[in-house]
């Protein structure tokens, strides 16, 4: 019994019947179990540890716990797991075609392209990939609401451009229809993005683009001590650079200092160096055009871009 708790712990209390019998508790044992009030029956296939409350990420789990063709949470609800949809939605689960596999209260999408590359997990629950995700949002969301989830995945580094273009470009050979507005999202990306893979530096595109400011260039090179090192984003004519600063724990102090060390470099050679974050981006990005817009105008001259500057 202590192995089927730990299951159920790590699946929001829940417990398949096939997973209880795995252990060796037979149906009658089940019965009883349940007359004791040891477990309660969730939905047909699935039972409920007492103790565990009920919640949305439970019933969604049991969705996916119920017999039958394999079921992964999906379009609104993966969103919602993903972090990247807030509304309580109805549950919806998608299942590979041609299985039926309909659930009292649950939205079941079948779907003749659903492969093993498409499935994860978030939360320990099955569901599918935020590429997959993002594809499925283009049938059931506008268009803008799709480019508003393509831009926040990638700028919170969820989801790669070229990831969405892998998944545009399989999924697309069935005809569906999500995957236009999945296409117009991707390449409604800003000038230069398809450059880039990196989530931080496409926000930051987007900003400059939306406030109408000239295109900069991306990991632009320059000359110095020790090498050819590169800007993310960059005005080279004007020598400003423009730096994402992410929090990560797991940055190694020789990496940090490291940046310091080419920062201080830049500035002894003339650049302005301003650096943003994620917080900055999504909430004040006014603030960081403003501040943009101060130091452009303020070089007197544009300075020739080389590789050899110094």
């Amino acid at each position: 019994m202590t192995s089927l708790v730990r299951t159920a712990t790590s699946q929001h209390g829940l417990l398949s019947t096939a997973q209880i019998r795995a252990e060796g508790v037979s149906e009658p044992a089940q019965t009883r179990l349940v007359a004791a009030g040891v477990l309660a029956p969730v939905r047909r296939g699935v039972l409920r540890l007492a103790g565990a409350g009920p919640s949305w990420e439970q019933e969604l789990m049991a969705a996916t716990l119920a017999p039958g063709p394999q079921r992964v949470a999906s379009h609104r609800s993966a969103l919602r797991l993903w972090g990247l949809r807030s509304r309580d939605d109805a549950l919806e689960v998608s299942v590979r075609r041609p299985a039926t596999g309909a659930l009292r209260g649950i939205v079941v999408h079948r779907s003749v392209d659903l492969e093993p590359c498409d499935i994860t997990e978030c939360d320990n629950v099955a569901l599918t990939s935020v590429a997959r995700t993002l594809c499925d949002a283009g049938l059931i969301f506008p268009a803008t609401e799709v480019q508003r989830l393509v831009d926040h995945a990638i700028a919170t580094e969820m989801v790669t451009a070229t990831e969405l273009r892998r998944v545009r470009e399989r999924v697309g050979e069935h005809g569906r229809n999500g995957v236009i507005k999945l296409d117009a999202a991707v390449d409604g990306l800003p000038a230069g993005a398809a450059a880039t893979d990196s989530g931080p530096e496409i926000a930051l595109l987007r900003v400059i683009e939306d406030a109408g400011l000239p295109a900069p260039t991306l990991q632009h090179p320059v000359q110095l001590p020790g090498g050819t090192r590169f800007i993310d984003v960059a005005y080279p004519a004007f020598r400003l650079a423009l730096e994402y600063d992410g929090v990560d724990e797991h940055t190694r102090v020789d990496r940090f200092v490291d940046d310091r060390v080419r920062q201080n470099e830049l500035v002894v050679r003339g650049w302005t160096i301003l650096r943003y974050t994620h917080v900055q981006l999504r909430d004040r990005p006014w603030e960081v055009i403003t501040q943009i817009r101060r130091v452009l105008p303020q070089r007197s001259g544009p300075t020739s871009p080389s590789l050899a500057e110094g």
